[in-house]
């Protein structure tokens, strides 16, 4: 498992208590694959959908709505059977996508707010106890404020 360690030169501060704060940028994306997920839990649609409850909770982010998931058919899509799910955010938004064949599960978080990388990430390897995964983080709108 791969740990977060910030960019010492990019300008981007930590706020403490309140998470990663981009500055000045807008907003920021954080990308995290997991592998070795249970075929149990990626085809899960209430753990996927407690997943995308909670996750914002944790994050101190704010719903606009309950979250939306859906089940792809893997009679229709064998290759891609899974869930897709999303929940809209004040803040922006959370994605989850699995492909239940490949004990595989992608989490998208966008946010125009600051987002808590470590608990973030410590949060979804604790449910979804993957035995990998990798993050890419990106910093988002970095003219908006110009």
């Amino acid at each position: 498992m791969s740990t977060y360690d910030p960019p010492a030169s990019s300008g981007e501060v930590i706020r403490a208590g309140t998470g990663h704060c981009p500055e000045p940028a807008f907003g920021q994306s954080l990308h995290v694959d997991l592998y070795g997920v249970s075929r149990e839990l990626c085809d899960d649609l209430a753990f996927c959908y407690g997943l995308l409850d909670e996750l914002p909770l944790r994050l101190q982010m704010h719903k606009q709505s309950p979250p939306f998931i859906f089940r792809s058919s893997a009679e229709e899509y064998p290759d891609k059977a899974g869930l897709s799910g999303w929940v809209p955010l004040i803040e922006s938004g959370i994605s989850i996508h699995t492909l239940t064949l490949k004990n595989f599960v992608t989490i998208d978080v966008y946010t125009c707010g600051c987002l808590d990388i470590s608990e973030t990430i410590r949060y979804l390897a604790e449910r979804l106890q993957p035995t990998s995964y990798e993050q890419h983080y990106l910093v988002r709108e970095s003219r908006y404020h110009a």
